[in-house]
Order: structure tokens, then sequence, then C-alpha cells
């Protein structure tokens, strides 16, 4: 498959986008108070405590064969009578879906209603004219390859991923739940961004996952990345803490989302791979608004993740990096998802933050319009 992304160089210029998660349970209002902070590229939001389905573990699953259900877990169970049977109907509807490009094949990975209330209330707001003046790019996001093949297990708990066949499903999954979301954001005529939430990939090269090599992860990582670019579509990702940047600096993907807050030195220890992913044309997504401790996003103001931001782009700057191509290709994001432990009100002023610090770093470096 090869890669076909629109070659047209997109610059965030310190523009604001969300994660997605948020703990409300008012889909409505919550949809709406996304699209107000971060009016240019807004994502549709996951409401994980309004219902089990919306957890990024389960969200997209649905179409995944020899799945099983029991209570709030979902298993594989390749003994299943009818596996084989489920097995070719996914790769004749992938067939169809990714080399054919039929859309109704593509409708068989759908994500439903159930699974992703803010999805539906995401496309209902942006018909809206005075939401639509505002947009630069439409955002949408997916549970990574890694991720989703670590915690979806066998009856045994076996992880998919380190099952050749399992693996194969799992990743060509996850890209068509990014394939589906596009082309129902394509109507908007927007350009789109998609995002693969990888917090698994913490752990990688630690002795959980001693059988998983660099190359797998790259590759099948790639495997979603180029599916998404012949959509041409745009890609990023969002990875926890101290992961490991440089596998992720040699992947396709053009955004690389980290935790700007708490982990600053994680992007700074791999100053080449950084360089050349830079020059090959990608950007930095800076998660610097706290989401992971209370009282940090009760407490940090403007101007502390102001100066927050400027001391990262100046140690940036010290190892030999250009302070304005830094700056123009920064876009700003929550360090996480708010779906975890923040309140509402907690939630609601992370947003205002997060299009205050946008809104002044855009004024104070001449890219506002």
């Amino acid at each position: 498959m090869q890669n076909h992304k629109d070659q047209t160089l997109f610059e965030p210029c310190c523009l604001a986008t969300t994660i997605g998660s948020l703990p409300h349970k008012d889909v409505s209002r919550a949809t709406a108070l996304t699209l107000a902070h971060t009016p240019q590229i807004p994502s549709w939001a996951q409401f994980p405590k309004r219902s089990f389905y919306e957890n990024m573990m389960v969200q997209f699953i649905e179409g995944l064969p020899g799945l099983l259900q029991d209570g709030e877990r979902f298993y594989f169970d390749p003994t299943t009578p009818d596996f084989v049977e489920q097995l070719t109907e996914f790769y004749t509807y992938y067939l169809a879906a990714v080399e054919q490009g039929d859309p109704e094949a593509l409708e068989h990975f759908k994500i439903t209603a159930q699974a992703s209330a803010g999805f539906a209330e995401y496309l209902t707001q942006l018909s809206q004219e005075t939401v639509s003046r505002s947009l630069v790019m439409l955002k949408g996001q997916v549970t990574g390859p890694f991720t989703q093949g670590i915690n979806l297990t066998d009856k045994n708990q076996r992880p998919g991923y380190y099952d050749d066949q399992l693996r194969d499903v799992i990743v060509k999954t996850v890209a068509l739940k990014a394939l589906w979301q596009i082309k129902h954001l394509k109507p908007f005529g927007m350009p789109i961004l998609i995002f693969l939430d990888e917090p698994s990939l913490l752990g990688f090269g630690s002795q959980t996952y001693i059988t998983v090599s660099r190359e797998d992860i790259i590759h099948d990582i790639n495997e979603v990345v180029i599916a998404i670019h012949n959509q041409g579509a745009r890609t990023g990702v969002h990875c926890e803490e101290n992961t490991d940047w440089s596998l992720l600096m040699q992947t396709e993907l053009d955004i690389l989302d980290f935790d700007a807050y708490d982990h600053l030195q994680s992007i700074l220890l791999y100053p080449a791979e950084l360089r050349t992913f830079l020059k090959r044309g990608g950007s930095l997504g800076w998660g610097l608004v706290p989401t992971l401790d209370k009282e940090a996003a009760a407490s940090e103001t403007l101007e502390s993740l102001l100066t927050r931001f400027e001391k990262g782009i100046q140690t940036l700057v010290d190892k030999g990096f250009e302070k304005e191509l830094l700056l123009r290709r920064a876009l700003i994001t929550p360090s996480c998802g708010m779906g975890g432990v923040l309140t509402e009100p907690l939630a609601e002023r992370v947003l205002s933050l997060l299009s205050q610090v946008s809104g002044t770093l855009r004024k104070q470096y001449g890219f506002s319009i």
C-alpha cells in the first residue's frame, strides 16, 4: 500500500485541539464546550463516564471477528465454530472497503452510537454555520494498534497482539475505524486529522513486552497511517510519559503529542531523530495543560503555563533547534484526556486554559489572522 498523503505542509502555529475524552454525561453540552474552546481544530469527545462502551479499549472493537463478551469483558475465542467464517467475512469487507473503496463495505466497521454518542453530536454541531466559519481542520481519534492489541486478550488473558492472525485483524480494524470517521467528516470539506491513542507504548522495552519488536510496532502504526494518508488525511499520535519517542519519529506519523507538562525531558532525549522528524514536515503536540493531577488542573494559570511553554521551547533552542520553526510546528493540547480523574468543572477549566494559552501564543507570535 503506497502512501498518497496530500503533500501540502500543515503547520499548526500554536492552534489548540483536545485529546478526546471528557468526564461529562451531557453529550450535547460537552460537545458545544469543545467546539467553543477549540473552534479551529475541534475533536469529537469520548464520554467514558456515560457508558462502559465508550472506554477506549472497547469503543473501537465492533466488527472484530471471534470476539465474545462476558459482562464488561471482551475477549477473543478463535475456537468458536464460526470463527473461520467470521474471518472470511472480515477480510471480504476489508478488501472491498480499502482496496476497492466501497463506502457501503466501510459501514460494516462503523462506530455505533452506543460506542460513541459524541461522534454523531459532533457531526450535528459542525453543521451549524457559526461553527463552520472558524474551522481549519477536523480531528478524530482511534485507539492505536499496539494499545488495542495488547489490551484485547483471548480467554486465557494472552494479548491478541501476540497472535499473528489476531494482530493483523486488530491493526486492520484500527485503520477501518479511522477511515470510517474520515468518510463522515469529508462532506465538511475541511482537512482531517486522526490521532492514534497509544498509552501502552509506555511499557515497550520492558520485560512485559519482551517478545514485541520495534519493527513490529513501526510496521503496524505505518499500516494504519498509510491507510489514513491514502484518504488525504493527516495523522498524529498521543502517548504517555516517557515513551520511546525515537520509535515514533521513525514512523510516517505527522504529529507527535507528548506530555509537555510533566515529561518534557522525554522528547529531549532524541535530538537527532527529532531533527529528522521536523525536517520531513512533522509537528509536535505540546500537552501543556495538566489533566492527570486534579490539583495542577485547579491551580495552574495562563501565566504559569506560558512560562512552562517558553522554557520548553528555549530548552530545544539551546539544543540547536530553530525557535521560529518550533513555534510554527507547535500544536497546543491538554496533557492527556480529561475523562479520567477530572471533574466536569475542572475539565471546563482545562478547556478554558487551553483556549487562552493558544490564543495568547498565536497573538504573541503573529499567527492570529
